[in-house]
């Protein structure tokens, strides 16, 4: 177990490295003008992953932190996923604005929803603030991943009925983001269930969705390309 520990520990430095990487290759490409919410949650990432690494992953302090930034993540990551079609808007324009109103109108609800079971549970025996905030976080986190997932499925599909071709950087996202929300949910599930797992099994979980993380990352950083135009209205073919 000390020794999964160790390889976690070194794999949160090498994690931070590639979140780090991937920050760059959007500033060097000048990708920040267009994709402003992706480039937002691509620094708060960094920022939280290196306040988890000062704090240390297992202090208090530290999850702490990790349950607020959980709010912040309930909304970067509809935002975030909306900016996925910044290059690609006069094509999906009017369906890109019915399907964000739903998951908007998702996201309302379960917020409400939330909030109701969060105020139960922490009823449930001595009134506790902290049992409150960490349901409700966990609660929003796992919705608003899910609903930004299956607002990017919506538009993934409409692509390729109409047999469309997005800008390179238009796929290389929404295949990112459509896979780390994945990702998402999964950690979202990880958290909520680890308590009926042993120490050595979580550290193995934590350990895949780590190498999970860091390859599809890994990935998108080789695949973003420069902007051909300066227009972001302008869809241009993927490259091949």
């Amino acid at each position: 177990m000390e020794i999964l520990s160790q390889v976690n520990h070194w794999f949160d430095f090498a994690a931070t490295a590639i979140d780090v990487l991937l920050l760059l290759r959007i500033l060097t490409l000048k990708l920040h003008k267009t994709y402003f919410f992706i480039t937002l949650a691509c620094l708060l990432t960094v920022f939280f992953d290196g306040v988890a690494l000062w704090l240390g992953p297992g202090s208090e302090e530290s999850v702490r932190v990790f349950l607020y930034s959980r709010f912040l993540y309930a909304f970067l990551f509809p935002v975030a996923a909306w900016d996925v079609f910044e290059e690609f808007t006069p094509a999906l324009a009017k369906l890109r604005r019915l399907a964000i109103a739903r998951t908007i109108t998702s996201l309302v609800l379960i917020a409400l929803f939330g909030l109701a079971l969060a105020a139960f549970i922490a009823s449930g025996s001595e009134p506790d603030e902290s049992v409150f905030l960490q349901t409700l976080a966990i609660f929003l986190w796992t919705g608003s991943a899910a609903a930004s997932l299956s607002f990017l499925w919506v538009m993934h599909k409409e692509i390729r009925a109409k047999k469309l071709s997005p800008p390179r950087n238009t796929f290389v996202w929404l295949i990112f983001y459509e896979l780390m929300l994945l990702g998402e949910i999964a950690d979202c599930f990880r958290v909520q269930i680890s308590s009926v797992f042993s120490q050595t099994v979580r550290e193995i979980l934590m350990l895949v969705l780590m190498s999970y993380g860091m390859s599809v990352t890994l990935w998108c950083i080789i695949k973003l390309r420069a902007l051909h135009t300066e227009s972001p209205s302008e869809p241009a073919k993927a490259d091949g």
